[in-house]
């Protein structure tokens, strides 16, 4: 019948501890499916790692809406010049 879904997340788990965080709990009912193992705290370089990453992506989504917006304004006045250069160019020819 293939493994029970609580199975399968008590695997998922067991496969997200680090070997060298301190564990609370020590499974000693193998029978209970409802009893995980987990660590107290998670590695401060990996926090702090997270953090960065989180800078990183604000920073990127700023750059890529002045770029986007610098995009749209320097279309705008190319067309307006387009235009305004039409304009100028009918009123001199007939004149």
């Amino acid at each position: 019948m293939g493994t029970s879904r609580i199975q399968k997340f008590k695997e998922y788990r067991n496969s997200l501890i680090k070997e060298d965080s301190p564990v609370i709990e020590e499974s000693t009912n193998e029978g209970n499916p409802s009893h995980f193992e987990t660590t107290s705290t998670l590695p401060m370089d990996q926090v702090m790692e997270a953090l960065v990453e989180e800078e990183d992506e604000e920073i990127y989504v700023r750059k890529a809406k002045r770029r986007t917006i610098l995009k749209y304004v320097l279309i705008g006045l190319g067309l307006a010049l387009v235009v305004a250069g039409i304009i100028v160019f009918a009123v001199l020819v007939f004149k």
